[in-house]
């Protein structure tokens, strides 16, 4: 079903700090002006991104090869599976992929596309678990439907793929089960107009590498850093710099 890890654990950062960030969707050089503004340390620091790091935006072959650095951990998202799936034969896929950001893809050769591919294989899992101040946080892309964390190989199907990569039943209808094993659940894939704390999941796709609407007047990148009895959020776009604070 998925060649690709289904769980990775990182123990807490004794270096530097860790950071979760929301979907790129390809806006490389809106990232690159995030990480400046909240002086990240490329050195010492971690970014764990929930997934998404392409399409949408003009930079997402320079997106996903910061997947080899070691400061970005990505797990994979819906966009990136899309990926995946490119030569499977399936047009109808690789039209909804194509209609939802991923035409760049055409403009890559040969070799680009096989490094590509290589790097979500190598370095992409579907979920994570990170120790921090605030517990063990865990991160998937969209939500997690067992009641145990983290995922087990033998747990995996299509139907439990779909849940991972694309389900917005917690965000949309506010369904939620307890889940053992883990402090907080990091994921983004619902595009929200704010981070959006349900329970113990953590949702921080704010919009980045979509056009502004009436539902996302301001769509943005989101970075956050989780304390010991709050989580600190970055806003950041083109135009806006804000932090906040969620407390826990």
């Amino acid at each position: 079903m998925i060649t690709l890890s289904a769980h990775r654990y990182y123990a807490q950062n004794s270096n530097g700090r860790d950071f979760f960030i929301g979907d790129i969707h390809g806006k490389y050089a809106l990232l690159m002006q995030a990480l400046k503004q909240i002086n990240f340390d490329f050195n010492a620091d971690r970014l764990f991104s929930v997934g998404d790091l392409i399409d949408r935006g003009e930079g997402s072959f320079n997106c996903l090869l910061l997947a080899k650095e070691n400061w970005l951990i990505p797990v994979i998202g819906n966009h990136e599976q899309f990926l995946r799936e490119s030569e499977n034969g399936n047009i109808y896929k690789k039209i909804s992929w194509y209609q939802n950001g991923g035409s760049w893809w055409e403009d890559l050769h040969l070799q680009e596309k096989q490094l590509a591919k290589k790097i979500v294989e190598k370095e992409y899992s579907l979920t994570l678990t990170v120790d921090t101040l605030a517990g063990k946080i865990g991160v998937v892309h969209a939500q997690y439907p067992l009641n145990q964390w983290p995922i087990n190989e033998s747990d995996i199907n299509s139907d439990i793929l779909y849940e991972l990569l694309w389900s917005r039943d917690c965000v949309s209808n506010g369904n939620q089960h307890p889940i053992a094993g883990i402090d907080f659940i990091v994921s983004g894939h619902t595009p929200l107009s704010k981070p959006l704390l349900k329970g113990r999941q953590l949702f921080i796709d704010t919009g980045c590498g979509h056009l502004p609407s009436a539902r996302r007047p301001s769509p943005h990148l989101t970075i956050c850093e989780f304390k010991k009895d709050h989580i600190e959020v970055y806003a950041l776009a083109e135009q806006l710099f804000e932090f906040s604070k969620i407390k826990i």
